[in-house]
Protein backbone atom coordinates (compact mmCIF):
# COMPACT_ATOMS: atom_id res chain seq x y z
CA UNK A 1 0.00 0.00 0.00
CA UNK A 2 0.96 3.74 -0.03
CA UNK A 3 2.46 4.78 3.14
CA UNK A 4 1.81 8.70 3.54
CA UNK A 5 1.07 10.04 6.41
CA UNK A 6 0.44 13.56 4.87
CA UNK A 7 -2.37 12.79 2.76
CA UNK A 8 -5.03 14.84 4.31
CA UNK A 9 -8.69 15.71 3.51
CA UNK A 10 -11.19 18.04 4.88
CA UNK A 11 -14.87 19.52 4.40
CA UNK A 12 -14.77 22.50 2.57
CA UNK A 13 -11.53 22.61 0.94
CA UNK A 14 -9.29 19.52 -0.50
CA UNK A 15 -5.29 19.18 0.75
CA UNK A 16 -3.21 16.32 -0.60
CA UNK A 17 0.57 14.95 -1.05
CA UNK A 18 1.00 17.20 -4.01
CA UNK A 19 2.36 20.31 -3.85
CA UNK A 20 -0.19 23.17 -2.45
CA UNK A 21 0.19 24.40 -5.75
CA UNK A 22 -2.07 21.11 -6.64
CA UNK A 23 -4.98 22.20 -4.21
CA UNK A 24 -8.50 22.00 -5.86
CA UNK A 25 -10.64 25.26 -6.41
CA UNK A 26 -14.11 25.33 -4.49
CA UNK A 27 -17.11 24.60 -6.64
CA UNK A 28 -19.45 27.35 -7.58
CA UNK A 29 -22.89 27.70 -5.81
CA UNK A 30 -24.41 26.63 -9.03
CA UNK A 31 -22.68 23.21 -8.84
CA UNK A 32 -23.58 22.43 -5.47
CA UNK A 33 -26.60 19.81 -5.55
CA UNK A 34 -29.88 20.84 -4.90
CA UNK A 35 -30.40 18.29 -2.25
CA UNK A 36 -28.52 20.32 -0.31
CA UNK A 37 -31.16 22.12 1.92
CA UNK A 38 -30.45 26.40 1.22
CA UNK A 39 -30.86 27.31 5.13
CA UNK A 40 -31.35 26.31 8.41
CA UNK A 41 -35.19 27.45 7.82
CA UNK A 42 -35.53 24.38 5.67
CA UNK A 43 -38.17 21.45 6.93
CA UNK A 44 -35.21 18.87 5.68
CA UNK A 45 -32.30 20.52 7.45
CA UNK A 46 -30.32 18.82 9.77
CA UNK A 47 -27.30 20.06 10.61
CA UNK A 48 -24.15 21.38 9.47
CA UNK A 49 -21.24 18.75 9.28
CA UNK A 50 -17.96 19.33 8.65
CA UNK A 51 -14.73 16.64 8.32
CA UNK A 52 -11.26 16.00 8.25
CA UNK A 53 -9.34 13.06 7.01
CA UNK A 54 -5.59 12.02 7.51
CA UNK A 55 -3.74 9.14 5.71
CA UNK A 56 -4.38 7.56 2.40
CA UNK A 57 -6.86 7.82 -0.01
CA UNK A 58 -9.00 5.25 1.21
CA UNK A 59 -9.54 7.12 4.84
CA UNK A 60 -10.48 10.39 2.03
CA UNK A 61 -13.07 7.96 0.29
CA UNK A 62 -14.60 6.50 3.35
CA UNK A 63 -15.51 10.58 4.62
CA UNK A 64 -16.74 11.12 1.34
CA UNK A 65 -19.35 8.80 1.29
CA UNK A 66 -20.10 9.56 4.29
CA UNK A 67 -20.58 13.53 3.93
CA UNK A 68 -22.59 12.24 0.52
CA UNK A 69 -25.22 10.24 2.12
CA UNK A 70 -25.65 12.66 5.01
CA UNK A 71 -25.62 15.45 2.32
CA UNK A 72 -28.21 13.57 0.99
CA UNK A 73 -30.32 13.22 3.88
CA UNK A 74 -30.37 16.81 4.60
CA UNK A 75 -26.90 17.90 6.10
CA UNK A 76 -24.98 20.89 5.35
CA UNK A 77 -21.26 20.61 4.83
CA UNK A 78 -19.16 23.63 6.16
CA UNK A 79 -15.22 24.07 6.14
CA UNK A 80 -13.40 22.01 9.05
CA UNK A 81 -12.92 24.56 11.73
CA UNK A 82 -16.13 26.25 11.29
CA UNK A 83 -19.08 25.62 14.16
CA UNK A 84 -21.05 22.59 13.31
CA UNK A 85 -23.28 20.17 14.59
CA UNK A 86 -20.98 17.15 13.51
CA UNK A 87 -17.50 17.05 13.38
CA UNK A 88 -15.64 13.67 12.24
CA UNK A 89 -11.78 13.11 12.23
CA UNK A 90 -10.71 10.09 10.31
CA UNK A 91 -7.69 9.49 11.85
CA UNK A 92 -4.38 7.84 10.80
CA UNK A 93 -1.50 5.29 12.35
CA UNK A 94 1.00 4.63 10.08
CA UNK A 95 3.56 6.41 11.74
CA UNK A 96 4.34 8.15 15.36
CA UNK A 97 3.78 11.87 13.88
CA UNK A 98 0.11 10.63 11.86
CA UNK A 99 -0.82 9.38 15.97
CA UNK A 100 0.41 12.61 16.65
CA UNK A 101 -1.28 14.56 13.77
CA UNK A 102 -4.23 12.72 14.23
CA UNK A 103 -4.88 13.85 18.01
CA UNK A 104 -4.37 17.11 17.14
CA UNK A 105 -6.95 17.61 14.90
CA UNK A 106 -9.16 15.65 16.94
CA UNK A 107 -8.77 18.12 19.69
CA UNK A 108 -9.19 21.39 16.61
CA UNK A 109 -12.66 19.05 15.93
CA UNK A 110 -13.88 19.42 19.75
CA UNK A 111 -12.99 22.93 19.13
CA UNK A 112 -14.96 23.77 16.81
CA UNK A 113 -18.20 21.94 17.43
CA UNK A 114 -21.33 24.21 18.60
CA UNK A 115 -23.07 23.92 22.14
CA UNK A 116 -24.94 20.08 22.13
CA UNK A 117 -23.16 19.22 18.84
CA UNK A 118 -20.61 15.72 18.81
CA UNK A 119 -17.56 15.05 17.82
CA UNK A 120 -17.27 11.88 16.17
CA UNK A 121 -13.86 9.49 15.92
CA UNK A 122 -12.72 6.71 13.33
CA UNK A 123 -9.90 5.37 11.55
CA UNK A 124 -6.56 3.18 12.33
CA UNK A 125 -5.47 5.19 15.13
CA UNK A 126 -8.39 4.59 17.17
CA UNK A 127 -8.55 1.07 15.97
CA UNK A 128 -5.43 0.41 17.56
CA UNK A 129 -6.19 2.28 20.66
CA UNK A 130 -9.44 3.42 20.59
CA UNK A 131 -8.72 5.08 24.77
CA UNK A 132 -6.03 7.10 22.85
CA UNK A 133 -9.52 9.60 21.09
CA UNK A 134 -11.60 8.22 24.10
CA UNK A 135 -10.33 10.22 26.41
CA UNK A 136 -10.12 13.46 25.26
CA UNK A 137 -12.38 15.89 26.53
CA UNK A 138 -15.25 16.43 23.96
CA UNK A 139 -14.92 13.39 21.90
CA UNK A 140 -18.69 11.55 22.07
CA UNK A 141 -18.34 8.52 19.45
CA UNK A 142 -15.09 6.74 18.72
CA UNK A 143 -15.35 4.17 15.70
CA UNK A 144 -13.67 1.29 14.72
CA UNK A 145 -12.69 0.39 11.17
CA UNK A 146 -15.42 -2.46 10.87
CA UNK A 147 -18.17 -0.44 11.70
CA UNK A 148 -17.35 2.87 9.78
CA UNK A 149 -19.10 1.78 6.34
CA UNK A 150 -22.51 1.45 8.82
CA UNK A 151 -21.68 5.23 10.41
CA UNK A 152 -23.60 7.01 8.12
CA UNK A 153 -27.11 5.26 9.29
CA UNK A 154 -25.21 5.20 13.02
CA UNK A 155 -25.43 9.36 12.36
CA UNK A 156 -29.41 8.99 11.08
CA UNK A 157 -30.30 6.91 14.20
CA UNK A 158 -28.81 9.47 16.22
CA UNK A 159 -30.55 12.47 14.63
CA UNK A 160 -33.87 10.33 14.40
CA UNK A 161 -34.11 9.12 17.70
CA UNK A 162 -31.44 10.81 19.97
CA UNK A 163 -29.88 7.42 20.65
CA UNK A 164 -26.53 6.63 19.21
CA UNK A 165 -27.31 3.26 17.41
CA UNK A 166 -24.45 0.25 18.31
CA UNK A 167 -24.38 -1.62 15.14
CA UNK A 168 -22.30 -4.28 14.36
CA UNK A 169 -20.03 -3.45 17.18
CA UNK A 170 -22.33 -5.02 19.39
CA UNK A 171 -20.48 -8.66 17.85
CA UNK A 172 -17.75 -7.72 20.52
CA UNK A 173 -15.98 -4.18 21.25
CA UNK A 174 -12.33 -4.13 22.91
CA UNK A 175 -10.74 -1.11 24.25
CA UNK A 176 -6.66 -0.88 24.28
CA UNK A 177 -6.51 -1.62 28.02
CA UNK A 178 -7.43 -4.79 29.75
CA UNK A 179 -10.27 -4.62 32.12
CA UNK A 180 -11.81 -1.55 30.30
CA UNK A 181 -15.51 -2.10 29.80
CA UNK A 182 -16.42 -2.55 26.15
CA UNK A 183 -18.96 -0.41 24.94
CA UNK A 184 -17.85 3.03 26.80
CA UNK A 185 -15.12 4.74 28.31
CA UNK A 186 -16.15 7.00 31.60
CA UNK A 187 -14.12 10.15 31.33
CA UNK A 188 -14.96 11.53 35.01
CA UNK A 189 -15.41 14.87 33.41
CA UNK A 190 -18.71 16.56 34.22
CA UNK A 191 -17.76 19.77 31.85
CA UNK A 192 -16.69 17.99 29.06
CA UNK A 193 -20.19 15.30 28.94
CA UNK A 194 -19.75 11.86 31.22
CA UNK A 195 -18.72 9.18 29.01
CA UNK A 196 -17.31 8.81 25.48
CA UNK A 197 -19.47 5.88 23.33
CA UNK A 198 -16.85 3.18 22.05
CA UNK A 199 -17.45 1.03 19.50
CA UNK A 200 -14.49 -1.16 18.19
CA UNK A 201 -14.64 -4.58 17.21
CA UNK A 202 -12.07 -6.80 18.07
CA UNK A 203 -11.66 -8.09 14.29
CA UNK A 204 -11.08 -4.56 12.19
CA UNK A 205 -11.72 -6.85 8.75
CA UNK A 206 -14.57 -5.17 6.64
CA UNK A 207 -17.92 -7.00 6.17
CA UNK A 208 -19.21 -4.44 3.81
CA UNK A 209 -18.42 -1.17 2.30
CA UNK A 210 -19.56 2.38 2.64
CA UNK A 211 -22.06 3.65 -0.15
CA UNK A 212 -22.03 7.01 -1.71
CA UNK A 213 -25.60 8.86 -1.85
CA UNK A 214 -27.11 10.66 -4.41
CA UNK A 215 -26.10 14.49 -4.13
CA UNK A 216 -22.86 15.90 -4.69
CA UNK A 217 -22.26 18.71 -2.38
CA UNK A 218 -19.80 20.67 -5.21
CA UNK A 219 -16.31 20.51 -3.00
CA UNK A 220 -14.34 17.92 -5.96
CA UNK A 221 -13.90 17.52 -9.24
CA UNK A 222 -12.57 14.30 -9.27
CA UNK A 223 -14.35 11.20 -7.07
CA UNK A 224 -12.76 8.54 -5.38
CA UNK A 225 -14.21 5.02 -5.00
CA UNK A 226 -12.75 2.40 -2.69
CA UNK A 227 -12.89 -1.28 -4.35
CA UNK A 228 -10.67 -2.74 -1.58
CA UNK A 229 -9.66 -2.72 1.58
CA UNK A 230 -7.50 -4.73 4.18
CA UNK A 231 -4.18 -5.76 3.20
CA UNK A 232 -1.89 -9.53 3.26
CA UNK A 233 1.22 -8.65 2.60
CA UNK A 234 2.36 -8.02 6.36
CA UNK A 235 6.43 -5.72 5.23
CA UNK A 236 7.80 -5.57 8.30
CA UNK A 237 7.26 -2.18 9.26
CA UNK A 238 3.42 -1.68 8.75
CA UNK A 239 0.46 -1.58 11.30
CA UNK A 240 -1.72 -1.73 8.24
CA UNK A 241 -3.09 -5.05 8.44
CA UNK A 242 -3.37 -5.24 11.87
CA UNK A 243 -6.01 -2.37 11.78
CA UNK A 244 -7.40 -2.51 8.57
CA UNK A 245 -7.89 -6.74 8.76
CA UNK A 246 -7.49 -9.18 6.00
CA UNK A 247 -8.14 -7.58 2.02
CA UNK A 248 -11.72 -7.28 1.42
CA UNK A 249 -12.63 -6.93 -2.28
CA UNK A 250 -15.98 -5.06 -3.11
CA UNK A 251 -18.19 -6.86 -5.49
CA UNK A 252 -18.11 -6.15 -9.51
CA UNK A 253 -22.08 -5.74 -9.44
CA UNK A 254 -21.48 -2.76 -6.33
CA UNK A 255 -17.94 -1.26 -7.83
CA UNK A 256 -20.00 -0.42 -11.21
CA UNK A 257 -23.34 0.48 -9.35
CA UNK A 258 -21.35 3.15 -7.29
CA UNK A 259 -19.54 4.06 -10.47
CA UNK A 260 -22.70 5.01 -12.50
CA UNK A 261 -24.12 6.99 -8.72
CA UNK A 262 -20.72 9.11 -8.93
CA UNK A 263 -20.77 9.76 -12.66
CA UNK A 264 -24.64 10.53 -12.24
CA UNK A 265 -23.53 13.14 -9.88
CA UNK A 266 -21.78 15.06 -12.16
CA UNK A 267 -18.35 13.54 -11.74
CA UNK A 268 -16.17 12.91 -15.10
CA UNK A 269 -13.10 11.17 -13.18
CA UNK A 270 -13.79 8.17 -11.03
CA UNK A 271 -9.86 7.44 -9.01
CA UNK A 272 -10.13 3.67 -8.04
CA UNK A 273 -8.56 3.29 -4.45
CA UNK A 274 -7.54 1.05 -2.01
CA UNK A 275 -5.41 -0.20 0.62
CA UNK A 276 -3.80 -2.64 -2.03
CA UNK A 277 -6.04 -2.19 -4.99
CA UNK A 278 -3.79 -5.17 -6.78
CA UNK A 279 -5.59 -7.39 -4.89
CA UNK A 280 -9.28 -7.09 -5.57
CA UNK A 281 -10.64 -10.11 -6.53
CA UNK A 282 -8.94 -12.46 -5.34
CA UNK A 283 -11.20 -13.14 -2.18
CA UNK A 284 -14.50 -13.84 -4.57
CA UNK A 285 -16.21 -16.09 -5.42
CA UNK A 286 -15.83 -16.68 -8.50
CA UNK A 287 -12.29 -15.68 -8.01
CA UNK A 288 -11.93 -12.72 -10.08
CA UNK A 289 -8.97 -10.29 -11.56
CA UNK A 290 -8.31 -6.73 -11.60
CA UNK A 291 -8.53 -6.25 -15.42
CA UNK A 292 -12.30 -7.97 -15.07
CA UNK A 293 -13.41 -4.60 -12.83
CA UNK A 294 -11.50 -2.41 -15.31
CA UNK A 295 -13.46 -3.87 -18.03
CA UNK A 296 -16.47 -3.90 -16.04
CA UNK A 297 -16.19 0.10 -15.52
CA UNK A 298 -15.14 0.67 -18.78
CA UNK A 299 -18.70 -0.34 -19.37
CA UNK A 300 -20.34 2.90 -17.40
CA UNK A 301 -21.87 5.41 -19.47
CA UNK A 302 -20.25 8.87 -19.75
CA UNK A 303 -17.25 7.87 -17.49
CA UNK A 304 -14.72 10.26 -18.94
CA UNK A 305 -11.67 9.07 -17.46
CA UNK A 306 -10.80 6.66 -14.69
CA UNK A 307 -7.49 6.91 -12.64
CA UNK A 308 -5.70 3.96 -10.58
CA UNK A 309 -3.52 4.40 -7.07
CA UNK A 310 -1.24 2.20 -5.73
CA UNK A 311 -0.31 -1.18 -7.51
CA UNK A 312 1.97 -3.17 -5.67
CA UNK A 313 4.95 -4.17 -8.41
CA UNK A 314 4.39 -7.56 -7.81
CA UNK A 315 1.07 -7.99 -8.91
CA UNK A 316 1.04 -5.51 -11.95
CA UNK A 317 1.03 -7.98 -15.07
CA UNK A 318 1.74 -7.25 -18.90
CA UNK A 319 -2.13 -7.74 -19.52
CA UNK A 320 -3.25 -5.13 -16.88
CA UNK A 321 -0.97 -3.02 -18.92
CA UNK A 322 -1.92 -3.67 -22.67
CA UNK A 323 -5.78 -2.75 -21.26
CA UNK A 324 -4.87 0.29 -19.72
CA UNK A 325 -2.60 1.20 -22.93
CA UNK A 326 -5.70 -0.02 -24.74
CA UNK A 327 -8.29 2.81 -23.74
CA UNK A 328 -7.86 6.90 -23.67
CA UNK A 329 -10.16 6.87 -20.53
CA UNK A 330 -7.49 5.23 -18.47
CA UNK A 331 -5.41 8.13 -16.94
CA UNK A 332 -1.87 8.12 -17.84
CA UNK A 333 -0.71 7.53 -14.50
CA UNK A 334 0.72 4.53 -12.12
CA UNK A 335 1.58 4.40 -8.55
CA UNK A 336 3.85 1.61 -7.57
CA UNK A 337 5.40 1.80 -3.92
CA UNK A 338 9.13 0.83 -3.61
CA UNK A 339 10.27 1.75 -0.28
CA UNK A 340 14.16 0.70 -1.21
CA UNK A 341 16.38 0.92 -3.58
CA UNK A 342 18.51 -1.88 -2.17
CA UNK A 343 17.41 -5.29 -2.62
CA UNK A 344 18.69 -6.48 0.68
CA UNK A 345 16.74 -3.84 2.81
CA UNK A 346 13.48 -4.61 0.51
CA UNK A 347 13.98 -8.61 1.74
CA UNK A 348 14.33 -7.59 5.97
CA UNK A 349 10.89 -5.04 4.97
CA UNK A 350 9.72 -8.67 3.93
CA UNK A 351 8.70 -6.84 -0.06
CA UNK A 352 7.62 -9.94 -1.75
CA UNK A 353 9.96 -8.59 -5.71
CA UNK A 354 13.30 -7.27 -6.10
CA UNK A 355 15.09 -4.12 -7.61
CA UNK A 356 15.02 -6.21 -10.98
CA UNK A 357 11.51 -6.68 -11.14
CA UNK A 358 10.32 -3.39 -10.27
CA UNK A 359 12.23 -1.65 -12.91
CA UNK A 360 11.12 -4.31 -15.29
CA UNK A 361 7.32 -3.26 -14.43
CA UNK A 362 8.60 0.07 -14.52
CA UNK A 363 10.06 0.14 -18.35
CA UNK A 364 7.33 -1.76 -19.66
CA UNK A 365 4.38 0.58 -18.48
CA UNK A 366 6.53 3.33 -19.94
CA UNK A 367 7.08 1.00 -23.21
CA UNK A 368 3.30 0.90 -23.70
CA UNK A 369 2.44 4.29 -22.40
CA UNK A 370 5.78 6.90 -23.02
CA UNK A 371 3.84 9.64 -21.56
CA UNK A 372 2.82 8.15 -18.71
CA UNK A 373 3.95 9.45 -14.98
CA UNK A 374 4.60 6.30 -12.57
CA UNK A 375 5.35 7.54 -8.89
CA UNK A 376 7.11 5.51 -6.06
CA UNK A 377 7.19 5.79 -2.45
CA UNK A 378 10.36 5.55 -0.84
CA UNK A 379 11.13 5.09 3.14
CA UNK A 380 14.36 6.28 4.66
CA UNK A 381 15.80 5.44 8.13
CA UNK A 382 14.83 1.80 8.08
CA UNK A 383 16.68 -0.32 10.54
CA UNK A 384 19.91 -1.17 9.15
CA UNK A 385 19.79 0.82 6.30
CA UNK A 386 23.59 1.96 5.71
CA UNK A 387 25.00 4.98 3.83
CA UNK A 388 26.21 2.38 1.22
CA UNK A 389 22.27 1.27 0.97
CA UNK A 390 21.30 4.86 0.58
CA UNK A 391 23.23 5.20 -1.83
CA UNK A 392 22.40 2.39 -3.68
CA UNK A 393 19.12 3.90 -3.80
CA UNK A 394 19.52 6.87 -5.08
CA UNK A 395 21.73 5.25 -7.93
CA UNK A 396 18.66 3.55 -8.28
CA UNK A 397 16.23 5.69 -8.84
CA UNK A 398 18.44 7.98 -10.80
CA UNK A 399 18.18 5.63 -13.53
CA UNK A 400 14.23 4.80 -13.29
CA UNK A 401 11.86 6.80 -15.99
CA UNK A 402 9.84 7.98 -12.68
CA UNK A 403 7.45 11.26 -12.58
CA UNK A 404 8.29 11.67 -8.61
CA UNK A 405 8.42 10.07 -5.21
CA UNK A 406 6.56 10.02 -2.15
CA UNK A 407 9.26 10.17 0.59
CA UNK A 408 9.28 8.90 4.52
CA UNK A 409 10.59 8.70 6.97
CA UNK A 410 10.59 5.04 9.10
CA UNK A 411 8.57 5.25 12.31
CA UNK A 412 8.72 2.31 15.07
CA UNK A 413 4.99 0.95 14.99
CA UNK A 414 3.78 -1.55 17.51
CA UNK A 415 2.89 -5.38 16.46
CA UNK A 416 5.20 -5.15 13.65
CA UNK A 417 8.83 -7.26 13.12
CA UNK A 418 10.52 -4.31 12.66
CA UNK A 419 11.26 -2.28 15.88
CA UNK A 420 13.38 -6.03 16.65
CA UNK A 421 15.75 -5.07 13.77
CA UNK A 422 17.31 -2.90 15.31
CA UNK A 423 17.24 1.43 16.13
CA UNK A 424 16.51 3.43 13.82
CA UNK A 425 18.74 5.36 11.68
CA UNK A 426 19.75 8.70 13.18
CA UNK A 427 17.22 11.89 12.85
CA UNK A 428 19.81 13.81 11.11
CA UNK A 429 20.60 11.42 9.10
CA UNK A 430 17.55 10.52 8.37
CA UNK A 431 16.40 14.24 7.71
CA UNK A 432 19.46 14.60 5.29
CA UNK A 433 18.70 11.48 3.35
CA UNK A 434 14.99 12.60 2.83
CA UNK A 435 16.47 15.76 1.80
CA UNK A 436 18.51 14.42 -0.82
CA UNK A 437 15.49 12.24 -2.33
CA UNK A 438 13.22 14.86 -2.43
CA UNK A 439 15.26 17.08 -4.34
CA UNK A 440 15.40 13.84 -6.23
CA UNK A 441 12.03 13.73 -6.76
CA UNK A 442 12.08 17.70 -7.64
CA UNK A 443 14.06 17.16 -11.14
CA UNK A 444 11.92 14.20 -11.69
CA UNK A 445 8.75 16.10 -11.69
CA UNK A 446 10.94 19.12 -13.90
CA UNK A 447 11.43 16.09 -16.40
CA UNK A 448 8.17 14.72 -16.85
CA UNK A 449 6.72 18.21 -17.52
CA UNK A 450 9.28 18.56 -19.99
CA UNK A 451 8.65 15.50 -21.59
CA UNK A 452 5.21 16.58 -22.05
CA UNK A 453 5.52 19.66 -23.84
CA UNK A 454 4.93 19.39 -27.59
CA UNK A 455 1.90 16.80 -26.38
CA UNK A 456 -2.25 16.55 -26.23
CA UNK A 457 -3.12 15.75 -22.65
CA UNK A 458 -6.79 15.63 -21.32
CA UNK A 459 -7.28 18.39 -18.43
CA UNK A 460 -10.59 18.35 -16.35
CA UNK A 461 -10.82 22.20 -15.42
CA UNK A 462 -11.08 22.99 -11.70
CA UNK A 463 -11.15 26.35 -11.80
CA UNK A 464 -10.60 29.51 -12.97
CA UNK A 465 -9.80 33.44 -11.91
CA UNK A 466 -8.71 36.46 -13.31
CA UNK A 467 -5.44 35.08 -13.89
CA UNK A 468 -7.16 32.00 -16.01
CA UNK A 469 -7.84 28.66 -14.72
CA UNK A 470 -5.77 25.02 -13.83
CA UNK A 471 -6.74 21.20 -13.99
CA UNK A 472 -5.00 18.24 -13.59
CA UNK A 473 -3.73 16.02 -16.48
CA UNK A 474 -4.77 12.26 -17.10
CA UNK A 475 -1.08 11.77 -16.47
CA UNK A 476 -0.91 14.32 -13.39
CA UNK A 477 0.55 17.63 -14.83
CA UNK A 478 -0.54 20.71 -13.10
CA UNK A 479 -1.68 22.55 -16.23
CA UNK A 480 -2.63 26.34 -16.11
CA UNK A 481 -4.55 27.92 -19.23
CA UNK A 482 -6.01 31.42 -20.02
CA UNK A 483 -9.49 31.77 -19.53
CA UNK A 484 -12.06 34.36 -19.93
CA UNK A 485 -15.21 32.35 -20.21
CA UNK A 486 -17.75 31.30 -18.12
CA UNK A 487 -16.46 29.20 -14.89
CA UNK A 488 -15.18 25.88 -15.74
CA UNK A 489 -14.96 23.63 -12.72
CA UNK A 490 -16.17 19.67 -12.40
CA UNK A 491 -16.35 19.87 -16.43
CA UNK A 492 -15.72 17.03 -18.85
CA UNK A 493 -12.06 16.59 -19.87
CA UNK A 494 -10.83 18.81 -22.85
CA UNK A 495 -7.79 18.48 -24.88
CA UNK A 496 -4.99 20.70 -23.79
CA UNK A 497 -1.68 21.04 -25.59
CA UNK A 498 0.77 21.35 -23.51
CA UNK A 499 3.28 24.52 -24.81
CA UNK A 500 5.55 25.57 -21.74
CA UNK A 501 7.00 23.44 -18.43
CA UNK A 502 7.57 25.64 -15.79
CA UNK A 503 9.60 25.83 -12.54
CA UNK A 504 7.29 24.03 -10.09
CA UNK A 505 6.76 21.41 -11.86
CA UNK A 506 3.65 22.76 -13.52
CA UNK A 507 2.53 23.32 -17.76
CA UNK A 508 1.03 26.17 -19.42
CA UNK A 509 -0.94 25.47 -22.29
CA UNK A 510 -3.59 25.75 -25.08
CA UNK A 511 -7.25 24.79 -24.00
CA UNK A 512 -9.85 23.98 -26.74
CA UNK A 513 -12.62 26.43 -25.82
CA UNK A 514 -16.00 24.50 -27.45
CA UNK A 515 -18.08 27.17 -26.47
CA UNK A 516 -16.14 29.88 -29.04
CA UNK A 517 -14.21 26.54 -31.03
CA UNK A 518 -10.92 28.14 -30.32
CA UNK A 519 -8.18 27.73 -28.08
CA UNK A 520 -7.03 29.60 -25.70
CA UNK A 521 -2.89 30.28 -24.61
CA UNK A 522 -1.03 31.33 -21.37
Amino acid sequence: MTIDSKTRIQGGDRGSEVPASLASSATPDSLVSSATPDSPSSPAWRGKVSFYALGCKANQEEMECLVSRLVSNGFEVVPFGDPADWVFVNTCTVTVAADSDSRQWIRRAVRSKVPGGRVVVTGCMVQRDPLSAARIDGVDLVVGNAEKPNLGQIILDEVMDGDIAGGPANRGATSAEAGETPGAVERGDAAAGSCTKVLVGADPTLTGFAEYGVSRDGRRTRATLKVQDGCDEHCTFCVIPQVRGASRSRSLADCVHQCETLVSSGYHEVALTGINTALWGRDLAPRQDLADLLNGLLAVDHLGRIRLNSLEPQYVTNEWLDLLASDDRFCRHLHMPLQSGNDRILRRMNRRYDLAHYADRVHEAVRRMPDLAVGADVMVGFPGESEEDFASTLEYLEALPLAYLHVFSYSPRPDTASPRMGAPIEVTETKRRSHALRSLSERMRATHAARSVGSWQTVIPEGTNASGGHGLTGNYLRVHFAWDGPPLVGGEPRPVWIERANEDGSVSGLLMNREAHTETRV
